[in-house]
């Protein structure tokens, strides 16, 4: 487990500023990475001096927490240095379609995990879509959430089915741990770092 501890201080003092610009401009991707950073937060918090109460499900959470939020800020500063030249505000104008991206990535994984048929051709059309507007720094359109939602539903075949993905999970934990999402918290890792 202190791998892990030593893992999340490392990640948190390379990702700390940009998860705080995020907060900072009430981002959309603020609000979509909280339920999973306040959980490791709390956490490593918890557990830092004494890894030994680490229980096997706690570890997993852990692990699995910091693997998604580090794949999904990856993606997200890969645009931001790539696509935007490390311009913030111009990366926040396209926040609404790069949280669609990661949320195609969620699902997709979903789909699979779980065998649940979907039209991968016309789901990796609608990924290759959301990425050239980015890529071509392209105006949104007005009805882009409706657009995706519709095209979401065309692209798989069960018709009663309902998405859980990653974040809803992380919720859920938060909110047996006790964790307010509205609260604003003061975040200070790895002093000893």
């Amino acid at each position: 487990m202190k791998k892990l501890i030593k893992d999340y201080t490392s990640w948190m003092s390379d990702n700390k500023n940009f998860y705080d610009h995020l907060k900072n401009h009430d981002s959309v991707l603020f609000h979509r990475f909280q339920p999973v950073f306040d959980v490791l937060y709390y956490l490593y918090e918890e557990y830092k001096e004494n890894d030994s109460e680490f229980n096997d499900d706690i570890e997993k959470i852990f692990q699995v927490g910091l693997e998604y939020i580090n794949m999904q800020f990856f993606t997200c500063k890969i645009y931001l240095h790539k696509v935007f030249s490390n311009d913030f505000h111009i990366f926040l104008a396209y926040e609404q379609v790069i949280n669609y991206i990661l949320f195609l990535e969620d699902l997709e994984y979903e789909l699979v995990e779980k065998t649940i048929k979907f039209d991968k051709n016309e789901f990796d059309k609608l990924a290759e879509y959301l990425d050239s507007i980015i890529e071509k720094k392209a105006e949104i359109p007005a009805n882009l959430n409706l657009y995706v939602d519709s095209q979401i539903h065309k692209l798989i075949d069960e018709k009663n089915y309902h998405f859980k993905g990653i974040i809803d999970i992380f919720v859920e934990i938060g909110e047996t741990l006790g964790i307010d999402f509205d609260e604003d918290t003061d975040y200070i890792v790895g002093k000893e770092v």
